[in-house]
């Protein structure tokens, strides 16, 4: 069983990669939505939380789940967190969270993946983006071998990544997104957002809430790049995860990100 929450597809593409033949995937943002809380895990099976890290803590959206998780037979549990360049201590709060619903985190994996943060700086060239992709590959053909010998390693401490949600919160604010001429009313921003942040008023995306999760799969995910977030974004280019739209197409369960 893998649990995941994803933005623009890293995460939903690692956790297809990790799980075995008919393993299920839980979208962490649908569970919480739908108040799913409560999951036994077959014998013999693993239990998986896979999810970007943001701002070097754990994101509302995968805390809000696991606060309210009950979890029955879990033996082996671990951790996949992407990122652009480091998770910080994001490990040690999801361990001590986890902990409080008597639930052991073994071992926490960083894996670094294609950033597509361009709220605050450029997502980099495609050719960066494709480099930096071909590299997680072999990191995680090492972390399957990992997983499946249950290695254990300790995830730093808690308190860096409390210490850092306070300047997270910060950043949630919706105030700098707008949308231009060239929006067709599609609706897929709204669709996409795991907090519902965003509803259509006449035909436009409108963002209601004063925050979001800042998983940036409105902005990167516009098919016809509509959306911006203040002045910088306009000549910076968007990332999505192309395998992870491919995965999305074939899945067998039907799920989606």
């Amino acid at each position: 069983m893998i649990f995941y929450f994803t933005g623009t597809g890293n995460s939903y593409y690692v956790a297809n990669q990790l799980r075995k033949k008919g393993e299920r995937l839980v979208n962490m943002a649908k569970a919480r939505d739908e108040k799913e809380y409560q999951y036994t895990v077959g014998k013999g099976e693993s239990v998986g939380f896979v999810f970007p890290v943001y701002c070097w803590t754990v994101s509302d959206v995968v805390l809000d789940l696991i606060r309210n998780l009950r979890l029955e037979g879990a033996r082996y549990v671990y951790s996949v967190i992407t990122c652009g360049g480091s998770i910080g201590c994001a490990g040690g709060l999801l361990r001590k969270e986890l902990k409080k619903r008597g639930i052991t985190l073994f071992c926490v994996y960083p894996l670094v993946m294609p950033d597509n943060c361009l709220l605050f700086y450029n997502n980099g060239t495609e050719e960066h983006q494709k480099e930096v992709f071909l590299n997680c590959q072999e990191k995680m053909s090492e972390i399957c071998t990992e997983i499946r010998l249950h290695r254990i390693r300790k995830p730093l401490l808690a308190f860096p990544a409390r210490i850092c949600r306070p300047a997270y919160h910060m950043l949630m604010g919706t105030k700098k997104y707008h949308v231009t001429d060239k929006c067709t009313g599609c609706g897929l921003c709204a669709k996409n957002c795991p907090d519902h942040a965003i509803q259509m008023v006449d035909g436009r995306p409108v963002w209601e809430k004063k925050k979001c999760a800042k998983c940036t799969a409105c902005i990167n995910r516009c098919p016809v790049g509509a959306i911006e977030y203040g002045k910088g974004t306009a000549d910076r280019a968007r990332y999505n995860n192309p395998a992870a739209f491919r995965q999305s197409e074939q899945d067998d369960e039907g799920m989606s990100f």
